[in-house]
This record gives structure tokens, sequence and C-alpha cells, in this order.
């Protein structure tokens, strides 16, 4: 990142909005002369503009000639689901033909932090295993560590380790490193990963790994606009997340796993969007991959899809809206080089007309007996992905039947699709009345650069109603294997426990095995240049597959991932 004038408490102001752009030429002096708006550098090519709260960014004036691509705003929620009470944990406990401790490697977790006091991230010295913390959430000076960020505060072991030895002398160690987990997550996760075993029942896959942790800033402003009630990442924080673990990882030269345990719905899900082309660039790295989960989407009724067979012809989707949900946005998608149009009956009845395609421009509309106004933007075509984008943002929605109708302009082969965001975002019996379960899987999962795990219950071997999947037709490459998900053991804020459930399990059981194979190929020289494809081949051909399933599929992609198969079959 590159020094900035934007002011130290630009992400937790309530007033901006961010988007995340692509740029060319010098942004920061274009943005420098409009007031109200900021400019945060990522690297030569993204860069994070901050704009005040309902700004359309290069749809209302003013024009920014060097900004090239605006990410329509999407936002990321972990991928978890309640947790429940424990029944067996041992799917954690691999007893491996070799000595794979994940000593050598480093583990980010990109999550909501970790508790550096936990004694299951220290070694038997009570030295931290935690190299660095960044917080994006604290509001610090611009900061001259080795890798510069120009928001929250960089924490380095020596630091931490200074205040471990502080809150064991009875002084209060958050006078020197004041990062908290206070939701718990990331802790949870690092624990799957690498609990060191100083309570033999949270014993981690990789018990002497290291770990970098970058604790997400939420997005307080859309949080307050939609009266979200789940903690909610704005896509921007991820991007400075993944740059800075990517400049941490060039100047460490120790192979890295990151672990993102976060998805989102929206997004076309052919995983070419500009989050899944950054990875791309990192993961285009020998000893650097990403590491997530195919999100908890299955079963919440948040996607449909159709094809329209005829030009002029209409199709008609549903969407139920439940009482508790006042805002709503919606993305529907339709395959290039079909041309669609839409209008919105309310549930009284009411049309709203067909919207015509004007590049560049809001339209709006306001229901006269529901009170419910909306905003549609035409991205046609999306200028990242090619396909065209519907983005439809209920204001005040009332419960009941909303008709959504696509008009055909254009047809090829009429394929559309339609995503709700994640559930947390949607509340209450929001969904499509007529939902498909293929296309669930959240970005940035759908990267045939990300390494993807499904969830299924360890316990029965039988499937989760809630794993995401990937399209019917398009399975190759998204989904990779599946791990289990149910019932973990694992470490909590403040030295306790917790059991926690969903993809995110199952994601931290696979990242655990990869920095296993980067310690066998990149520490142990079995193999100095591993990619991210390298690491998939591997974690793919020894898997364990049922008996009548079709492999690989939209499901489980490759299979149950088997540790000890895979090892074995090295040896």
């Amino acid at each position: 990142m590159k020094k900035t004038n934007a002011p130290k408490d630009i992400f937790v102001n309530r007033n901006l909005d961010h988007y995340m752009v692509q740029y060319q030429g010098d942004i920061e002096a274009e943005i420098s002369k409009v007031p109200g708006y900021y400019v945060t550098i990522i690297n030569d090519k993204y860069a994070i503009v901050s704009v005040p709260k309902n700004v359309e960014i290069n749809i209302d004036r003013p024009y920014i000639k060097s900004i090239v691509y605006v990410m329509p705003a999407d936002m990321l929620t972990l991928q978890e689901i309640s947790p429940v009470q424990a029944t067996q944990v041992d799917f954690l406990q691999q007893q491996l033909p070799l000595n794979l401790t994940g000593e050598g490697v480093d583990v980010a977790i990109v999550d909501s932090g970790i508790d550096y006091l936990s004694d299951e991230f220290m070694n038997e010295n009570g030295e931290t295993r935690i190299q660095c913390i960044w917080d994006q959430s604290i509001l610090a000076e611009p900061q001259e560590d080795e890798i510069y960020v120009s928001f929250g505060a960089i924490y380095r072991k020596p630091s931490i380790d200074q205040a471990i030895k502080a809150g064991t002398q009875g002084k209060s160690p958050y006078d020197i490193v004041p990062t908290r987990d206070t939701i718990g997550h990331g802790t949870n996760m690092a624990g799957i990963i690498g609990a060191a075993g100083k309570n033999p029942m949270l014993k981690g896959m990789v018990p002497k790994c290291d770990f970098v942790a970058v604790k997400l800033i939420e997005d307080y402003s859309y949080e307050a606009q939609f009266n979200i009630k789940i903690p909610i990442f704005n896509v921007t924080s991820i991007f400075a997340a993944l740059e800075f673990l990517f400049e941490y990882a060039l100047t460490s030269k120790k192979p890295m796993v990151i672990y993102l345990p976060l998805g989102s719905s929206l997004g076309n899900h052919k995983g070419n969007g500009i989050l899944e082309e950054f990875i791309e660039q990192i993961a285009g790295t020998s000893g650097i991959l990403v590491v997530s989960g195919a999100g908890n989407e299955r079963d919440t009724g948040g996607h449909t899809s159709g094809i329209i067979t005829e030009p002029n012809a209409v199709t008609a989707m549903e969407l139920q809206a439940s009482p508790e949900q006042k805002y709503l946005w919606i993305d529907v998608w339709i395959d290039l080089p079909n041309i669609m149009t839409i209008d919105i009956v309310s549930p009284s009845g009411e049309s709203s007309g067909v919207f015509p395609i004007v590049i560049n421009e809001v339209k709006t509309h306001t229901f006269i007996f529901e009170q419910t106004s909306l905003k549609i933007n035409y991205y046609f075509p999306e200028e990242n992905t090619g396909d065209e984008l519907i983005r439809i943002r209920f204001y005040n929605l009332q419960p009941g039947i909303w008709i959504l109708r696509l008009h055909a302009n254009y047809i090829l082969n009429g394929v559309y699709n339609a995503w709700l965001p994640q559930r947390g975002i949607t509340v209450g019996n929001t969904k499509f009345s007529a939902s498909d379960p293929y296309g669930t899987l959240t970005n940035p999962g759908n990267s045939v650069y990300v390494i993807t795990a499904a969830a299924y219950n360890q316990n029965n071997n039988n499937v989760l109603d809630y794993s995401g999947m990937s399209f019917r037709e398009r399975f190759i490459g998204r989904v990779d294997v599946a791990a289990g998900g149910v019932n973990a053991l694992t470490v909590a804020p403040n030295n306790t426990t917790a059991v926690v459930n969903g993809t995110s399990v199952s994601a931290a059981v696979v990242a655990g095995a990869c920095v296993m194979l980067f310690q066998w190929g990149m520490v142990q020289g079995n193999n100095r240049n591993m990619y991210s494809q390298t690491v998939k081949a591997y974690l793919c051909r020894a898997t364990v597959k049922r008996i009548g399933d079709i492999y690989p599929n939209a499901r489980w992609g490759y299979g149950i991932l088997n540790v000890l198969q895979m090892f074995e079959s090295m040896i």
C-alpha cells in the first residue's frame, strides 16, 4: 500500500461507502480534487475509493477518468453456521506416517482476528507462534513497518511476546498489543488448523505452524444502512488483506497458506470476477495458495436460474419477502451474448414497467401502495466478466410475493441466474420460490486458483444440506474436495473452547493438509516449487469416493479428503 492523505477513521466512518476499483494513471491527483472523496492505493492496479454515502461512483458526477473499472459493491460473510453440541472430534486428529507438524510454514488467517493470549498459539517456552497481526479496525497513524499500511495497526512477534509477558506479570497485555478477537471465529479456525495440543482434545492439524493474522474491519456503513445484524466485510478489506499477505510472504521467503473463510453469493459465479482475478495473480507465485470454503448457502433458497428460448419471450422469478426484510439487493446475471430487460410487479399487482437498458445511469421507482422504492443498474456488459448484470436494490421492502419479469431482447442460449445475498443479510424466510441448489458455491470459491472445500458429516459420510454446490455443468476445478464440517471442538478466546460447524471448518481442515504438503515439498525439499494447481493435484488424487457417486461432481469435487492416503501414496 502507498501513503494516503485520507483520515485515519475513514473505514469506520458510517457516512462513507467504499468501492474497489481498477485504475490507470494518476488516480490520487484526480481524487484529491473532489471534496469528500478519498483513495487508498492497494498496488499499481487496484485501489479503494471512498465516497459519500449513496453516491454512485462514476455514475453520479464527477467522472474519474483514471478509473477503468468499478466493482459493484460486494459484502462477504463468515462461512459458519450455528454451533451444536459436540459428539465426536477425532476427525481432526490425524496419525500420519510422516512427521509433518507445519514447521517452517506460515498460515495466514484472514478473519475476525486471533486471541494471541491463548496457550494453544504458543510454543513450549511460552513464546508466541504468531509472527504478525494486522488489525485493520484499530485507529492508528500510518505505520512505517516493513510493509506499509495506511490504516489499522501492525504488531510483530516481539511486541506480542512482550504483551504475553506483561499478562503473566499481572499487567494489561492490551496496553501493548490492543487487538482482540471479539467475534471468536478467527481464533476458532486457527485452533482447528494449528492449536499446539496443550489440551490434547484441541490439537490442530499442524501444531507447529506459524501464524500471520489479519483482523478484517467490518463495513460499519453498510451494516447501519441496511440494518444488518451479523458481521459483514467489504471486498475492499479483503483486497487490502491479500495484498499485505502477498508482500509479507515475499519478504519472509516462507511458504504461506492463506485461509480465507469468507464468501459472497453475489457475482456471476464463473470464477472471473475482480477478486478471483486478484487471487489468481497471488496464487500464481510458488509457495502461496488460498483456501476457502464452499459456503453454507445451498439450502437457503438464494439462487434461481432458467433459460429463455425465444426472443420477446417473458419469464418470471418469484421472490418471497419476509416481514423482517426491509432492505435487499438482488443480482441477475445474463450469460453473454444474451440481452434482457426487467420489470417488477409488487404484491398488490402494481408494475414498475420495463426498465430500458441505459448504461451508467440509475433507474428508480416507488410503488404507490407498498411505498417500496427501488433502484436498478444495468451493467451492459459488466466490464470484468462480459456478461450482463442487472442489480436491483429494494428499500422499505414490504412482505409478500414480488415478481421479477425478464424480457428477452436478444437470445442465443438464453441462460440467466439470479442470487440473493447470503443468509444473515437475507433474513426470515426471504427466498426465491423456485430455487436452484446448483450455483450456490460462494465467491471466491468459484476461482480455479482457490482450493475450495465442501463440507460433509464425517460421523456418517452424509452430504450436508447447507454446503454450497457449483453449477451442474461447470464444476471442474470449482469444489475440489470435501472435508468434515460438523461439531469441531476448538480453541475460543480467553482460553475457552467452542464447538463449530460449517464449511469454514472443512476449509480449515483442508488448509491444514495444504500446510503439510508445503512442509513436505518446499521445507523438506521433496518438491521445491509448489503452486496452487500442484497442491490441488495432490489433494484430489488421494480422495475417498463413495459408491454410487460419479466424480468429480458439483457437490463433492473429487471426493472426501484423506490425508493418510495422500501421504502414503508418496512414500
